[in-house]
């Protein structure tokens, strides 16, 4: 289904991207959609088609690790919609495609807790959410030598900022929050929540 009402087309220009298409876009770049820390922001996310066949290419590549590297596939998945249904359903389908991937009850809460962080209702646009305020993105680092991650939060705006000719990363002095270490299944536990 590529519309789901005219109404919506209308207003929003809402119309879906077909699943053969979204995979041979994705083929383009196979590599990088393997790659499990890769980021990829999806401006205009939908219901997430892009977001699921990455994620999925991501999983698929995992080998060994399971529940670390889930996690970290999952927390390098971004996106933003205007819609708040869509939001709801893409968050929904990337936590169904990871949880039928790993079984680890124990890594739900992070899980949705990077989801709700990762995938925002808002206007990549003016980079605002829905109430205006800026849209805000964490960077989920996560040590290489324990099972420690830590949060930094970033305006979207400055992300996208490039003054200086240099790639966009994010950039420690550009953080607005810093977290201490955590182990990545406790990153849905008080130690990460702002608001």
């Amino acid at each position: 289904m590529q519309v789901k009402s005219r109404q919506r087309v209308i207003n929003h220009g809402e119309v879906f991207t077909a699943e053969r298409e979204v995979k041979s876009m994705c083929s383009l770049v196979d590599s990088l959609c393997r790659k499990i820390d890769s980021r990829f922001l999806e401006p205009a996310c939908g219901e997430g088609n892009f977001l699921i066949e990455i994620l999925t290419r991501k999983l698929d590549s995992i080998t060994d690790n399971h529940e670390k590297k889930s996690i970290i596939a999952l927390s390098s998945i971004y996106g933003i919609d205007i819609l708040s249904d869509n939001v709801i359903i893409c968050r929904e389908k990337l936590f169904n495609v990871w949880k039928n991937f790993i079984d680890a009850p124990e890594l739900i809460r992070s899980a949705k807790f990077i989801l709700s962080c990762n995938i925002v209702c808002g206007d990549f646009l003016s980079m605002t959410l829905l109430d205006g305020r800026q849209i805000i993105f964490p960077e989920w680092t996560f040590n290489d030598v324990d099972d420690n991650v830590t949060r930094k939060d970033f305006r979207l705006a400055d992300l996208m900022n490039d003054n200086n000719d240099r790639t966009i990363l994010m950039y420690e002095e550009e953080a607005l929050n810093t977290y201490p270490p955590a182990n990545f299944k406790e990153i849905g536990s008080n130690v990460y929540q702002t608001e």
